[in-house]
């Protein structure tokens, strides 16, 4: 059993002295196998440890559900759904930067109800006051779900029938 254990480190520190064969990807995440009672050796990589997902690959995913969920919102609002549908299809990234916006001000102190009353005061058309009672129930939800918490403020759109209130 020794001889095994030694051989398998020797082998691993080999491997990774060998010119263009990078150490880290010779080297297993020992806490993704688990060995059976039976001897088996299982590996839970991909679906108990999973993969590691790159931060930008996190911002996309929190972009496309922002857009899908956006896209859901928007049905309820029959007068505008059809314009505000073509905006986020054309330029998902507009919408997307309103709502990181939203969130940057949320950080910065000002309330939700402050930058409300600042869009009401810009905003006049019927579309531009959905568009933006949308951005910011969904703000919060996926760039800065921590402040939801802290604020009290939900960040569902369920109950939010009237955009003028």
């Amino acid at each position: 059993m020794k001889f095994l254990r030694l051989s398998a480190t020797l082998s691993t520190a080999v491997i990774s002295l060998l010119p263009g064969v990078p150490a880290a990807a010779q080297e297993p995440d020992y806490l993704c196998f688990i060995t059976t009672p039976s001897g088996q050796v299982l590996d839970l990589s991909e679906s108990l440890c999973g993969s590691k997902k790159s931060k930008s690959e996190v911002a996309a995913n929190s972009d496309q559900a922002f857009v899908e969920d956006y896209t859901r919102s928007v049905m309820a609002y029959p007068d505008v759904r059809d314009s505000l549908l073509a905006t986020i299809q054309q330029s998902p990234d507009l919408n997307i930067r309103q709502a990181k916006n939203i969130c940057d001000q949320l950080k910065s102190g000002i309330s939700l109800e402050a930058i409300k009353i600042k869009q009401s005061e810009e905003i006049v058309e019927q579309a531009g006051i959905v568009n933006a009672t949308i951005t910011n129930n969904l703000a919060t939800k996926y760039y800065c779900p921590e402040l939801s918490i802290k604020r009290g403020h939900s960040s569902g759109v369920g109950g939010e029938g009237n955009p003028h209130a």
